[in-house]
């Protein structure tokens, strides 16, 4: 709509798109347990408490991962707009090349936590358990199999494309 009102009407607009960006504090594990967490953070749940990593309809689903500074950064740079170069554009922030299936996170989560220096002191790991969708969000929930950011856009300008 807003791209629309910018074509008809002159509205001057960037549009931007964050694609799971992680890093430190974007999430805290009280916003996992109530479900309004990302992926990592609830992953990261799951192995601190000890409690099964649930892997919505086989965990297969993939994901493009982006690093929070090279987010940061790129959203700044379009903020700043110099020379009003994203004027009217839809630029996504993401990293097409850091991808990994949700299992494959949980794996990779889990071969780090087991090598921490303090892993003695949570409980044993539960667990992978693959729950149907379903179940899981209710009826009629649809995921998105394969989510690749194109990165087009951001690469026309130097500093933009988040690639980390």
């Amino acid at each position: 709509m807003i791209w629309a009102y910018g074509e008809k009407e002159g509205l001057q607009f960037t549009l931007f798109r964050p694609f799971n960006w992680m890093g430190p504090r974007l999430d805290n594990l009280n916003a996992a347990r109530i479900g309004s967490s990302r992926a990592i953070t609830q992953l990261i749940l799951n192995l601190v408490e000890g409690s099964p990593i649930k892997l919505i309809d086989g965990g297969k689903q993939k994901r493009c991962f982006t690093d929070i500074r090279d987010g940061i950064e790129a959203l700044y740079r379009i903020i700043e707009n110099a020379g009003n170069r994203c004027d009217g554009e839809i630029i996504n922030i993401g990293n097409p090349d850091n991808e990994a299936s949700i299992e494959e996170l949980g794996e990779m989560l889990l071969a780090s936590f087991e090598k921490h220096p303090l892993r003695h002191h949570f409980p044993p790991f539960a667990g992978f358990r693959v729950v149907e969708s379903s179940s899981y969000y209710g009826k009629g929930y649809q995921d998105v199999e394969h989510r690749k950011p194109s990165i087009r856009n951001a690469r026309r300008w130097p500093g933009l494309g988040a690639e980390n």
